[in-house]
């Protein structure tokens, strides 16, 4: 992105078929690089909106608030389900997992790459030139 900023992937739950002491390094590098890392403007907590958020879900949000950072819940496989639906999953997802409200949650498709605009717009807000 021209050096403007950088999306990094950090490891996720799959990560969970690697030893347990693989395990703790990769949370310790995580831990490392959420508390530590100056330039993190914004993460983006990716959950899949077909499903109840699971005790991981749960585990990992709790993990991104306590490091104070900008965070959107950004709510993948929106093209999965009826696009009647999304506005209403979406706010029970945010209710769910953020019941104050105070953690902006959007609807996404990867694959279909709908609701885009909205997802740029709120991440531009974070983005500086």
């Amino acid at each position: 992105m021209d050096d403007i900023f950088y999306f990094v992937d950090l490891p996720g739950y799959g990560y969970s078929k690697m030893s347990k002491k693989e395990q703790e390094q990769v949370g310790k590098f995580i831990e490392q690089y959420l508390f530590h890392r100056k330039e993190i403007a914004l993460i983006i907590f990716l959950i899949d909106i077909r499903h109840s958020p699971t005790s991981n879900d749960r585990l990992m949000y709790n993990y991104i608030i306590s490091s104070g950072l900008p965070c959107l819940i950004l709510a993948n496989k929106a093209d999965k389900i009826a696009i009647t639906k999304v506005d209403d999953t979406v706010k029970a997802l945010q209710k769910e997992l953020n019941p104050i409200g105070d953690i902006p949650t959007l609807p996404f498709s990867s694959e279909r790459k709908i609701y885009k605009e909205e997802v740029w717009n709120f991440i531009e807000q974070y983005i500086k030139n």
